[in-house]
């Protein structure tokens, strides 16, 4: 016969006749990070060297965090008042770190878009900036990126208004 006393530590078969084999298999659903130290017991009525015991340890790692990497650091646009809009810029984003990046991308500014607001591992953002009615000056914004399990990432946006030539 086999037995543990671990409750995370399953054997199987638990019993047999004569020569055999046992699997030793392992539930990590309710363990966290750490190690974890058991004992299988074999015994064999009539045998003059029963028990036996066997030492298992089990290693649980922490699951795998992601981290945020964006580039550039830092975006500007730059457009005349009452002109066109500045041609778009795109921020590309990956995952640094481990497991999966799932990532949700925020702007502090109205005049300024952004396509697409969310997506999973590696991908780009695009920028949009608006003239529309801003006056001429400089703008600024921040982009955040965030992901479970990640610090955030912000980066700074300026967008520089000028203004319109006036004509002779």
């Amino acid at each position: 016969t086999a037995s543990d006393n671990a409750a995370w530590l399953t054997l199987s078969p638990a019993s047999g006749t004569g020569n055999g084999t046992i699997s030793a298999s392992v539930n990590t659903s309710t363990l966290a990070a750490g190690t974890y130290n058991a004992v299988i017991t074999l015994a064999a009525t009539g045998a003059t060297n029963t028990p036996q015991t066997v030492t298992v340890s089990l290693t649980v790692n922490a699951a795998p965090t992601p981290a945020i990497g964006a580039s550039p650091a830092s975006l500007a646009f730059s457009a005349q008042q009452g002109g066109g809009n500045p041609a778009n810029q795109t921020l590309s984003l990956s995952n640094t770190g481990g497991g999966t990046l799932t990532w949700t991308a925020s702007v502090s500014a109205a005049w300024l878009t952004l396509s697409p607001a969310s997506g999973t591992g590696t991908g780009s953002v695009t920028l949009t900036a608006a003239t529309g009615s801003l006056a001429t000056g400089t703008y600024t914004a921040a982009i955040t990126i965030s992901a479970t399990g990640a610090t955030s990432v912000s980066m700074p946006v300026t967008f520089t208004v000028t203004a319109a030539p006036v004509p002779p």
